[in-house]
């Protein structure tokens, strides 16, 4: 059974700021975003069990991001070397990935397939900003709504975007679940 929502802990120690950029995800980076999701899906304290079943349905494909507009919040490259993000694995190399988004086709908009931030990175601008640039991307694409089916840990994020509520639905990965279901009209400003 899932455990039901909660007010996430502070993650943000005071006065740390991150400095990262958003670019588009390559498909090589499919499998590190997996992680990164199920990382995220993680701090809201689910059960093993639950967490099983979302890396079945939440994996992220290479086809995916090249077909898709899929993007990612990475840690500022100019600061590489700088001290790690605790709790933020390397990233082959390269500056950590702190966030992604990705969109899918629904009836009356973009829908989000996925927004996930890298739990050490809660609560430090990662999230409204991966959020504007969504916002940004769908009105180029000439959406009338962005829709988010959110977990209900993270619906108050969406409300405090701006996000309207519009509904439910069913949860792909526990049978009887109705998951919060929010509708951001795109002639709104982001949040």
């Amino acid at each position: 059974m899932t455990t039901p929502p909660r007010e996430a802990p502070t993650a943000r120690p005071a006065g740390t700021a991150l400095r990262f950029r958003i670019r588009r995800a390559r498909p090589d980076e499919a499998e590190a975003l997996t992680e990164l999701t199920l990382r995220s899906k993680a701090y809201w304290d689910y059960d093993a069990a639950f967490l099983a079943r979302c890396r079945i349905v939440m994996r992220i494909l290479p086809g995916t991001i090249r077909d898709n507009v899929y993007y990612v919040a990475e840690a500022d490259p100019a600061h590489v070397g700088a001290p790690a993000l605790p709790g933020v694995p390397p990233h082959a190399g390269a500056p950590a990935l702190l966030g992604v988004y990705g969109f899918e086709p629904e009836p009356d908009g973009v829908g989000l397939d996925v927004f996930f931030v890298e739990p050490a990175a809660i609560g430090r601008g990662v999230g409204r900003a991966l959020w504007r640039h969504a916002v940004e991307r769908a009105r180029r694409l000439g959406a009338p709504a962005l829709v988010v089916q959110s977990d209900p840990n993270a619906a108050g994020f969406y409300r405090r975007m701006g996000c309207r509520p519009a509904g439910g639905r069913a949860s792909e990965i526990e049978p009887g679940r109705i998951l919060p279901l929010f509708r951001f009209a795109l002639s709104e400003p982001p949040a």
